[in-house]
């Protein structure tokens, strides 16, 4: 069953399994961004790549834990995965390849002053060069947009009760 609530999109799960599917994920995301942080550590800066590389890989199990759960609203999986994902994808890629994106270079800010603290935090996680990505007006929006959806995927898929009995998509998950 563990398997199948990563790989299969077919049936129903209730918000319980749903929520095991989420928790599960965010775990293996965090192992995924401490192994590779620290893999990358040495190089002095963690590329800005690896959240996105590590959102593509996780895309497939997301997928089939969120259309089960939309299954058991009795809701297709298109447009709404498309609804619930895309946002998050577009901003994750455009952060990932700097669209509308400024690099602020922490180190020159710092020497002139700015970022209090920003140098202990450098020096405690072992930081060399470091930029942080500003965003630009269309990125704000469209990461606004992508924290909107996502709040509404949330409500929508971990709070709401599912179908009660058989609905389209097959046998209540509860029943």
């Amino acid at each position: 069953m563990a398997m199948n609530l990563f790989t299969s999109f077919d049936g129903r799960i209730p918000r319980s399994t749903f929520w095991l599917g989420v928790l599960g994920l965010i775990l293996i995301s965090f192992l995924f961004i401490f192994l590779l942080g620290a893999m990358l550590a040495s190089t002095g800066q963690i590329p800005r790549m690896v959240p996105f590389v590590i959102s593509l890989v996780l895309l497939y199990p997301a997928a089939a834990i969120t259309v089960k759960r939309l299954h058991d609203r009795n809701k297709p999986a298109m447009p709404w995965l498309l609804i619930f994902f895309l946002p998050g994808i577009i901003s994750n890629f455009m952060k990932a390849f700097k669209i509308d994106y400024t690099a602020l270079d922490v180190k020159a800010v710092m020497e002139t002053g700015g970022m209090m603290g920003m140098g202990r935090m450098r020096s405690m996680f072992g930081m060399g060069e470091f930029e942080m990505l500003v965003p630009g007006s269309i990125a704000m929006l469209v990461s606004l947009a992508s924290f909107v959806v996502g709040i509404w995927a949330l409500i929508e898929l971990g709070f709401l009760k599912g179908t009660t009995g058989e609905n389209s998509f097959g046998p209540d998950p509860l029943g």
